[in-house]
């Protein structure tokens, strides 16, 4: 869309207009957008020569062109009233997503308890067996944004994904279809018709598309963002418009910074505000951005050099799972300080917990009182609502074995298969189960770990080969120094020998470091090894 033209033909308007007015003629507005106040009558027009307000039929329009919406303004994002506008939102149930919760009935509990001032919409075009799930999107929209509550509306069938390029797309599942980017488009123009005179209205149009940090992937990203704005704009749609990272939505943790194509944003970003205004950047926090907080800062900093307005788009906490609760306190720790919008995942998932209930929604007080039944993260982003958190935000405490799962009684419950792992039941030295690694190929496993500073501990544990060997397959802890960052410090064990062995080693953590790790590995593809009864201990103080 040509600006300059718009803004002439504005112009114009008002001008003929004011003449109008001047010979005694009259108009009234009929707007039900939430975010422009209608005008009783001309006073404005006297009484303010220098932003003056006319009414039509179909719009109130600005003499000066400064219209009542929400804009980019470098790195901010401006509300309605002019002033910085900062995200706290949560994602809700939207047009055929998975969850089917009713998400209207909690509308009081999101606006008004939690007080959310953003929803992120989530939708689905393509998954087949929940399309009647939420299905009244104008009625939703409205009302939300009836509270003046913006909606992010988002579609979720890309992630990890990007949409075909054809003009077919495939079937993924027998109940869902991929459908190609031309739909994809044609969906947003839709949704851009209906919905471009409510500025509350923001259109994310993939979420966490594309599964590497590859620069195909980033191009594939440039490219689609690309045409579907395109699509967008022509419509004459101003609402924001949302883009998640690439690579599920994290940016591989920006490990590799801008000079990677780590992050889509960071390097593709620039471009595409080059052509067009009123983009937002978002960013999604999970495992991979344990122990981010330099990483964090980075990101934010080359941003904010770059001139791309960021926002946390998704973050989320499992009830046990260390590496999310350390990235979301970092994140925090970070987001705080450089003022970046937050949004939780999600009020209806009960595997990401807010509430030892569960979702958002199972909090045992109603009145506004903080709820008695919070989890870490819960407490963190009521806190965070109110204005009441601050940097450095509180600890978390799990209360969680050191170890856990280390004799494999659960199979692979919180390990990562790094390639040829299995549990066998019987094959122990004590015959419970055992892990084994096979002798196709290299391989191994790992877990994070939560370790203290300046602390003692001690690994151990059981092992054999299948013959003796001269390789070994290696076993214990690693982290990255914080003082040398580009180096892994590792303390471990190794076994080669075909009968089963226990063996430990004890290593005290520097006071500031990053990534720690139990870690599996061997090299070896014709050899295969047993282990079992991993333990870690901490050392008392003179032990």
């Amino acid at each position: 869309m040509n600006i300059n033209i718009k803004k002439s033909a504005a112009l114009i308007i008002c001008v003929c207009l004011i003449l109008a007015i001047t010979t005694g003629c009259e108009s009234k507005s009929d707007l039900n957008t939430p975010e422009i106040e209608n005008t009783e009558n001309t006073e404005n027009i006297e009484n303010n020569q220098n932003n003056q307000i006319i009414e039509t039929e179909e719009n109130i329009v600005d003499i000066n062109n400064n219209e009542k919406i929400f804009k980019v303004d470098g790195t901010k994002i401006i509300s309605p009233d002019e002033k910085e506008f900062l995200i706290k939102g949560v994602n809700v149930n939207g047009p055929g997503w998975a969850f089917s919760r009713d998400t209207l009935q909690d509308i009081d509990l999101i606006t008004d308890v939690w007080q959310f001032n953003t929803v992120r919409l989530c939708a689905a075009i393509g998954w087949e067996w929940s399309q009647n799930y939420n299905s009244d999107l104008d009625g939703i929209i409205k009302a939300f944004t009836d509270r003046n509550i913006v909606v992010i509306l988002e579609v979720h069938d890309y992630t990890g994904i990007y949409p075909p390029l054809d003009d077919v797309g495939y079937r993924s599942e027998n109940v869902k279809y991929v459908y190609p980017v031309s739909d994809l488009t044609e969906w947003w123009v839709d949704k851009a018709e209906r919905f471009k005179d409510n500025s509350y209205v923001w259109f994310n149009i993939m979420n966490e598309p594309g599964s590497d940090n590859s620069k195909q992937s980033a191009d594939l990203w440039f490219d689609i963002h690309g045409r579907v704005i395109e699509a967008i704009r022509n419509t004459g749609a101003e609402n924001i418009i949302v883009l998640d990272e690439h690579g599920w939505g994290q940016g591989s943790g920006y490990i590799g910074g801008k000079d990677s194509y780590a992050s889509a944003i960071i390097r593709m970003g620039p471009e595409l505000n080059k052509k067009y205004d009123n983009l937002v950047y978002s960013l999604h926090v999970y495992d991979a951005w344990r122990d981010g907080q330099p990483r964090f800062d980075d990101y934010f900093r080359d941003a904010k050099e770059l001139d791309l307005c960021v926002i946390l788009g998704e973050f989320g906490v499992m009830k046990d799972n260390v590496s999310q609760h350390n990235a979301v306190k970092c994140m925090y720790n970070s987001a705080i300080k450089n003022n970046i919008g937050r949004i939780y995942w999600a009020w209806d998932d009960g595997g990401l917990p807010v509430s030892e209930s569960g979702g958002c929604w199972t909090i045992d007080k109603t009145d506004g009182s903080m709820p008695g039944n919070l989890t870490w993260v819960g407490e963190m982003v009521w806190l965070d609502n109110r204005g009441l958190l601050n940097s450095p935000v509180p600890e978390y405490d799990l209360v969680l074995d050191l170890l856990p799962n280390g004799d494999f009684e659960d199979g692979m419950t919180g390990w990562q298969d790094w390639g040829g792992c299995s549990v066998r039941d019987g094959e122990s030295y004590n015959g419970s189960k055992a892990l084994v690694l096979t002798s196709e190929s290299g391989g191994g496993a790992g877990r994070p770990l939560e370790l203290k500073p300046n602390t003692t501990y001690t690994f151990s544990a059981w092992g054999k080969a299948d013959k003796q060997t001269s390789s070994n397959i290696d076993v214990g802890v690693k982290y990255t120094p914080a003082d040398n960052p580009g180096y892994e410090q590792h303390y471990f064990v190794s076994f080669n020998k075909t009968e089963w062995t226990q063996k430990s080693v004890t290593f005290t953590m520097p006071d500031d470091f990053s990534g720690a790790t139990l870690f599996i590995w061997k090299n070896d593809a014709n050899t295969a090894f047993w282990l079992d009864d991993l333990e870690l201990v901490e050392v008392a103080d003179g032990e």
